[in-house]
């Protein structure tokens, strides 16, 4: 057997090992909505969604075309902040 044939059987277990490890682990970090539901402005598209630690955010465009950055908290869907969206280069 050749180094470089011992290197990728060796590279080839740790890579199964830890798939296995991961897949094994509770997940780490993941935080559950709890709150029954966030209430979005009327008529709001929601545009992405995404989420850290306690929030969620919301990135909506209100029937007008404006868009804006919504932040909930998870726990029990109080809005937090709202963020204007403005598309454009920095500085226009």
């Amino acid at each position: 057997m050749t180094a470089l044939t011992a290197v990728l059987i060796l590279g080839m277990v740790v890579i199964a090992g830890t798939v296995a490890w991961r897949l094994a682990g509770p997940l780490s970090g993941a935080v559950p909505v709890t709150a029954e539901a966030p209430v979005l402005p009327e008529g709001a598209e929601v545009l992405a969604l995404g989420g850290a630690g306690a929030e969620l955010s919301v990135l909506i465009r209100a029937p007008g075309g404006e868009e804006r950055l919504l932040i909930y908290r998870r726990a029990d869907g109080a809005l937090i902040s709202a963020t204007p969206v403005r598309r454009g280069a920095p500085g226009s």
